[in-house]
């Protein structure tokens, strides 16, 4: 029982700030969102050209105007439909009329403070991370540049989505907060910053359930920093790789089936057919039993339901944040009896977590989807990048569990 309650705690840990974000989401009400395809139309009439043309993600739109692009962020979830409205003005720019709602960033932000290290992960990649001011916990930070920063006293500890540290805020003065979900109109603590001239910025990343999706907020990122060229250019590269591996197991004859996750108590969370994870393992090669299940989130089922798909499984991903087999069955013995866990079939993406918990995989892995694919077509079909003149290194994000 002590095992099973550390397991607990250490996923209550790790995924907490997503828990947040999901009901900080729903508690959202904002405007009706536009038409999410073409150009948008601002308050004054004026059909937008769209800035960056995106191919995957649905969560946002960046429509360019004279002078300065609007900026719309969907976060909504199930049936509601809210949209979030920024205008992103060039420093010195006077602001244009008939924008009323719209909260105001100015570009390119010199100093931004972070509430998720996904955000640091998108930063890095376009290499601004000397923008990094305030980090909500700083001993989960993986980035290098970023640690050291940290380490030195350069980057600030700014508190807890929920539970912003707004003097702190206050003193460093951003250029803008980035948040994972909390829109500033629902918590006093973003209208002090909003009415301190601080914008608050939702990414709603998470909320994507296609891996390149989540990828291309990049280019949100590189509107920010005024690093458009390089965003196209990096996502252009990853894309292009993530393809190619995806164009190799559309032609595997064997596809082995694949567990996911692990219970707790008497309740397995598989994620859903339309999700993250079942994408990412459709493109990898594998079988995925729930892969007709609708939804983009995770099903909540009983431990008995899941039971039978289990002892036909060929491998096991994921199983909350054990690192050995003996920790395993610590959770529950019958997990002996599980053919991954025979075979040792067994892989958890926890190989670069800190002594802190934070993970690398949700820190730069979800704008490297490719290196991700990588590990898992290197995981369920052994040598296919290698026969297709793809090297293959050691994994990345993944270790087997043994």
């Amino acid at each position: 029982m002590g095992s099973c309650n550390r397991i607990i705690t250490n996923c209550m840990r790790l995924f907490l700030p997503v828990v947040m974000a999901v009901h900080a989401a729903a508690l959202s009400a904002c405007n009706p969102a536009p038409e999410k395809h073409g150009g948008s139309v601002s308050e004054s009439g004026v059909v937008a050209n769209v800035h960056d043309r995106l191919s995957y993600a649905e969560r946002f739109r960046i429509s360019r105007q004279k002078g300065f692009s609007t900026l719309l962020v969907m976060p909504g979830q199930g049936t509601r439909t809210d949209t979030l409205r920024y205008l992103l003005l060039p420093e010195g720019k006077q602001l244009p009329s008939g924008y009323a709602g719209y909260a105001v960033i100015r570009t390119p932000v010199k100093r931004v403070a972070v509430f998720s290290t996904t955000q640091i992960g998108f930063i890095d990649l376009l290499g601004e991370s000397e923008r990094i001011i305030g980090v909500s916990r700083g001993e989960f930070v993986n980035t290098p540049s970023v640690k050291r920063r940290i380490a030195d006293g350069s980057i600030t500890e700014i508190g807890m989505p929920f539970s912003p540290d707004l003097e702190t805020i206050l003193a460093l003065d951003p250029g803008i907060v980035l948040a994972p979900a909390l829109p500033p109109s629902r918590n006093a603590g973003y209208q002090t910053l909003e009415q301190s001239a601080i914008p608050v910025l939702v990414v709603a990343e998470w909320l994507e359930a296609s891996p390149l999706g989540r990828a291309e907020w990049v280019k949100l990122f590189g509107a920010l920093f005024g690093k458009e060229d390089v965003a196209l250019q990096r996502f252009a590269e990853i894309e292009r790789a993530y393809r190619k591996i995806a164009s190799l197991t559309g032609k595997v004859q064997s596809r082995p089936t694949v567990l996911s996750g692990l219970p707790v108590k008497d309740t397995w969370f598989v994620p859903a057919g339309g999700s993250y994870v079942a994408a990412m393992l459709r493109d990898a090669g594998a079988s995925y039993p729930w892969i007709g299940v609708q939804g983009t989130g995770s099903v909540e089922l009983d431990i008995e339901a899941v039971w039978p798909v289990a002892l036909e499984a060929d491998y096991w991903l994921n199983p909350g944040t054990v690192k050995s087999l003996e920790e395993l069955y610590a959770l529950d013995t019958r997990f002996r009896d599980l053919p991954p866990a025979k075979n040792g079939k067994v892989y958890n993406h926890n190989r670069l977590v800190n002594t802190a918990g934070g993970n690398a995989y949700w820190e730069y892995g979800v704008v490297r989807p490719d290196l991700i694919l990588s590990d898992l077509v290197m995981i369920f079909h052994p040598g296919l990048l290698r026969s297709n003149g793809i090297k293959e290194k050691s994994f990345m994000f993944y270790t087997e569990v043994k």
